[in-house]
């Protein structure tokens, strides 16, 4: 992935540098990485940080989530624990 971003801004890459980025997003998943890296450059003209990265994979994660509207309690179809509703917080009269 750092190579890829070398080939953008010419940066210089070590070991010492391959370490810190990999211990700052090493938890990313490959494939968004890059594809956050190709975001900030078709975004941004900044000079590319790990912060960068996070940041884009959150948003393209926040996209891939549907958009669910919590129902009410006259359109939810009820699932009582513990007294209400766990779903829409409704309580059934006694």
């Amino acid at each position: 992935m750092l190579a890829k971003i070398q080939l953008g801004d010419n940066r210089q890459v070590d070991k010492l540098v391959l370490a810190e980025w990999h211990d700052t997003i090493g938890h990313l998943g490959y494939s968004d990485a890059i594809a956050a890296v190709k975001t900030h450059r078709q975004e941004s003209t900044d000079y590319l940080l790990p912060a960068h990265l996070i940041r884009n994979v959150r948003r393209m994660q926040e996209r891939a989530i549907p958009n669910r509207e919590l129902p009410t309690a006259a359109t939810c179809t009820h699932k009582v624990l513990g007294g209400c509703c766990v779903h829409c917080g409704w309580i059934p009269d006694e």
